[in-house]
């Protein structure tokens, strides 16, 4: 008998233990209106978006920034600016997890912060919505960062830099965003000045996600049309044709081509 009791309160223990450690998960952050769920509730999250202010929110991402860098700073000023308006479950939500994409994941250089937390917002959102209307929406959000002399956001109180020129990426590569900025500036990629670029560029990057669900949930479509040195190359290279490249992005940033190429 003694055995079968000791079992049964090591379950239970067991379970207490599993309790407290899945509310402890979803701990927040300060400023961004996230805090720490209630273990209580056992009702499924209801992840719905409700129209904010893209001004608003580039401005709480770009404080934000220097609590965790650009994918923590946009999606935390987009879901704290949720959880002022709206409360749960984005007050739940645990935003510190962001700080992984920082430098392009992990200071990889890879997907940058902003399109890479931009579209994790998205995918939140339209989990139940046909592929096709999440995945136009990201290719409008990656374009954009693609083609558009960024940063344009400009805050109130610059605290790295008083300014920062605005370049074209022609990549949603950190490191080839970064390097292009940098020969645009002539800055250093480690630089204060670059920073401060990187802060507003999170801050527009919040701004047009944000522009992004607001005209979603007006009803208006989104056709998130690439650019045509892009969809040439799909044309050729995609699944109607050759059908070995598996691609949306800017393909000139990595491959050059001579004249000789169709």
């Amino acid at each position: 008998m003694k055995s079968i009791m000791t079992q049964i309160n090591r379950r239970k223990a067991f379970t207490s233990l599993g309790m407290i450690g899945s509310a402890a998960m979803f701990a927040g952050c300060s400023e961004s209106g996230l805090g720490v769920a209630n273990a209580q509730s056992h009702s499924a999250p209801v992840w719905n978006y409700v129209k904010l202010d893209p001004t608003e929110v580039a401005d709480r991402t770009y404080r934000l920034y220097s609590e965790g860098g650009c994918m923590y700073g946009l999606v935390g000023g987009v879901l704290g600016a949720l959880a002022d308006k709206v409360g749960e479950p984005f007050r739940s939500f645990p935003i510190e997890m962001m700080r992984y994409g920082d430098g392009g994941v992990g200071g990889y250089g890879s997907l940058c912060g902003v399109v890479n937390g931009g579209s994790a917002l998205i995918g939140m959102f339209h989990h139940e919505k046909p592929k096709e209307q999440r995945e136009a929406m990201i290719a409008e959000l990656v374009v954009w960062y693609e083609t558009t002399p960024l940063p344009q956001y400009k805050p109130v109180n610059p605290e790295w830099a008083d300014d920062a020129e605005p370049s074209v990426s022609g990549s949603i590569l950190c490191h080839l965003s970064t390097n292009r900025w940098c020969d645009a500036s002539g800055y250093e990629a480690f630089s204060m000045e670059k920073k401060e670029r990187c802060r507003r560029l999170a801050a527009d990057g919040a701004s047009k996600v944000v522009e992004l669900l607001n005209r979603d949930l007006d009803g208006v479509q989104i056709l998130g049309e690439l650019t045509p040195q892009v969809q040439s190359c799909i044309d050729c290279h995609g699944q109607e044709e050759m059908g070995n490249t598996m691609v949306k992005m800017n393909c000139g940033a990595c491959h050059q081509f001579d004249g000789k190429h169709p």
